[in-house]
């Protein structure tokens, strides 16, 4: 039985409150650029047949008459059957208001599309921000004020990070008829190096790395560079160890994690005798 949005807890609701965001601000992109796309075919497939009938008959010219000093338009037919003259010069002065009108509806929708884009992008930070805030005080007391439970240090891990991470619920969820563990896998070769387990979600892999030594920053680095020449996409990765070098526990931490060219998110966690504890939280 699937659960209702009362049933799910706050991660999931602020991680649906962002995917419906993110839904609405695309429909709301993908109207406004269909109403641009057909106004403007709308007036230029006008012009066309407007002018399409006009040169049947004759053209449209600009003439300058020197007594009064100023310049008109005429239709000047191209035979000796009457024509109304004075209508079709006025269905063409219509005409160049209506390619201004066109001109003015595309700015205002222009500008719907910018505030759009503005707004959705703010919005959409502003939930992001409040998510990884939530991610923070959950690993704190997700990880730092339970004992882990599972057969292997792989499960232990899952287990306490399906609290903290919406994604990995809902492959839990998913695969709750079939099995009651999260499916994993485990001792998978990325690069040439093992990666002791990952969890396949719809943001992409969710990625368990355990060092059995002190893992120095050099360390840190060869694991962003080996996973970010994989073709996957990855959500998150944890990096588990029972001890890290000085300089990482030390005010460098910042900058050298800022500096890694990476694409996903990764965290540093320290493997108690009972538990966990948090070094880093990306």
């Amino acid at each position: 039985m699937s659960k209702g949005p009362q049933d799910l807890s706050l991660a999931e609701k602020l991680d649906n409150a962002i995917k419906q965001l993110g839904a609405w601000y695309r429909i709301s992109i993908i109207i406004v650029l269909v109403g641009l796309a057909s106004l403007s075919g709308i007036i230029s497939m006008s012009q066309f047949y407007f002018h399409d009938e006009i040169n049947k008959h004759g053209y449209i010219g600009q003439f300058y008459d020197k007594d009064k000093n100023i310049t008109y338009l005429a239709f000047i037919p191209s035979t000796e059957e009457v024509f109304p003259a004075e209508g079709i010069v006025n269905l063409y002065v219509t005409q160049l208001w209506l390619m201004y009108g066109n001109g003015i509806v595309i700015a205002l929708l222009s500008f719907l599309f910018v505030w759009v884009t503005y707004r959705g992008k703010a919005h959409t930070q502003e939930f992001e921000s409040i998510e990884r805030q939530f991610i923070r005080q959950s690993y704190l007391v997700n990880f730092e004020t339970s004992v882990p439970e599972g057969q292997t240090k792989v499960e232990k891990i899952l287990n306490e990070a399906i609290h903290v991470f919406p994604p990995l619920k809902e492959v839990q969820r998913k695969s709750h008829e079939k099995q009651s563990k999260i499916p994993y896998k485990l001792d998978q070769k990325i690069n040439g190096d093992t990666i002791d387990g990952i969890v396949s979600t719809k943001k992409g892999d969710f990625i368990v790395k355990f060092y059995d030594k002190t893992v120095t920053a050099s360390d840190i680095k060869n694991l962003v560079n080996m996973l970010t020449k994989s073709r996957d996409t990855i959500f998150r990765v944890l990096c588990v160890a029972k001890d890290y070098d000085e300089e990482l526990q030390s005010n460098k931490l910042i900058g050298i994690m800022d500096q890694l060219p990476k694409s996903f998110k990764l965290d540093l966690i320290f493997e108690e005798e009972h538990g966990y504890s948090m070094l880093w939280i990306d």
